[in-house]
């Protein structure tokens, strides 16, 4: 092939222009062709082959791609699971054992490895990481918390870690309203279910934040400092005529928190109220920013504690090791929306999402959605994040030969010149 073109290139004929001509068309048929692959590779839809195959994922935590705990629906209830990397399963709360995870609100994976839920009012329960017990097991610690200043239920968590301490912020349910409160800080012996006591001893539980504008709180998340951002919602009666006494509005709330590690209650700092819709996910990024992602809209809180409003909803948000914030839409959606230090980019599906999304994470490369689809079908969607622009995808490998035959081209072209420049010389 490299003869010819150089054959094509030395004569002083219409060879010459018709080669240049040939290269022209296939530039332009490449990029036609790179065009029409650019829906996003490394999707995949159908059921899962994990060990929630066949069931119902109501919540899940990723800490790889073959690694996670969650929350199933089963014939007898609600289950809560650890599925390990190695493939074997600890249960956590099994409903054919009459405990059942039907009050489980959250789980909070912590920077040691361990993971904190709370089963019950005044209570967590921490799981430890098999990688933090000698025999290797999932071993479980039950915190009472102190409830001298109160019952309450912990509806959320979150965790910062500040030199060799951490401290919590959790959404509180004090009965006749939601509250955030502090718990720290708390020692490194809070790795091992041997010290974990001990270590949490002289930690301290904060009262709860008052008067917070009728806001009910469901979720917070860590920004940095002293500093932490909360969601939630406020309700009122609409005026808007037509409106149903029994429906009321809903605007969603963001706002930025601040806790000294004190027995005095977090304070709020700053306070957004949107539009409509609903916060559903608060996502912490590298850079120790929040992305509060919402039905109708989003914002993000910087590191500074300033809040900038994103005219962006999605049903379902899962933050990427690239800090690329995904947002999904709901049942025919054609389109996923990726966030990127500020940038949004549009990446079209092959075909609409066939299925509502109840429960979404990230592994290690792949994003992993849950749900079911109109049918009652169980149903999972991955995409691997990895495979954008590698020479697997369609795109990848038309890049690849488009940047191959060039170079090829451009190698003869050289070629051919330098030994026209050579025989100039000897001659």
């Amino acid at each position: 092939m490299a003869t010819g073109w150089r054959g094509y290139l030395e004569e002083e004929s219409e060879y010459q222009w018709i080669a240049m001509a040939g290269f022209l068309v296939f530039i332009l048929l490449g990029a036609a062709a790179i065009q029409g692959t650019s829906n996003l590779p490394g999707v995949s839809v159908g059921a899962s082959d994990a060990s929630h195959a066949d069931v119902r994922v109501l919540d899940i935590d990723y800490s790889s791609d073959e690694a996670f705990i969650a929350k199933v629906v089963t014939d007898t209830g609600i289950d809560l699971y650890m599925h390990h990397s190695d493939a074997s399963v600890t249960k956590i709360m099994d409903s054919s054992q009459g405990v059942d995870a039907g009050e489980i609100e959250f789980f909070t994976p912590l920077a040691n490895g361990n993971m904190v839920i709370s089963p019950s009012a005044n209570t967590l329960m921490v799981i430890h990481s098999p990688a933090n017990v000698p025999t290797g097991e999932a071993l479980i610690s039950t915190l009472e918390m102190d409830n001298s200043t109160g019952d309450f239920e912990v509806l959320d968590l979150a965790e910062k870690a500040l030199d060799s301490e951490t401290s919590w912020l959790m959404v509180t349910n004090e009965g006749s309203s939601t509250g955030l409160r502090g718990f720290g800080s708390i020692g490194q012996g809070s790795v091992t279910a041997d010290t974990i006591s001990s270590s949490m001893a002289s930690s301290v539980l904060s009262m709860p934040t008052a008067d917070t504008a009728d806001v009910v709180w469901q979720h917070v998340a860590s920004v940095s400092g002293n500093l932490w951002g909360a969601s939630g919602y406020i309700a009122f009666a609409s005026n808007v005529s037509g409106a149903s006494a029994a429906s009321p509005a809903i605007v969603p709330v963001v706002a930025v928190v601040e806790w000294d590690n004190s027995l005095a209650a977090p304070t709020i700092k700053a306070i957004r109220t949107g539009d409509e819709g609903t916060i559903h996910t608060l996502l912490e990024l590298g850079d120790s920013t929040v992305f509060a992602a919402g039905t109708q809209e989003s914002t993000i809180i910087d590191s500074s504690g300033e809040m900038i409003h994103i005219d962006q909803g999605s049903v379902a948000a899962v933050v990427d090791d690239s800090d690329r914030v995904w947002l999904f839409g709901d049942v025919g959606s054609k389109t996923i929306v990726r966030y990127d230090q500020g940038a949004m980019e549009l990446l079209p599906l092959g075909r609409p999402l066939a299925f509502a999304v109840e429960a979404s994470g990230f592994g290690t490369k792949q994003i992993f959605l849950h749900g079911v689809d109109e049918l009652g079908l169980v149903k999972t969607l991955t995409v691997d994040t990895s495979a954008a622009g590698s020479i697997e995808s369609g795109r990848g490998f038309l890049n690849f030969m488009f940047l191959s035959v060039f170079t090829i081209v451009m190698l003869v072209m050289a070629w051919s010149t330098s030994e026209r420049f050579l025989n100039a010389r000897r001659s």
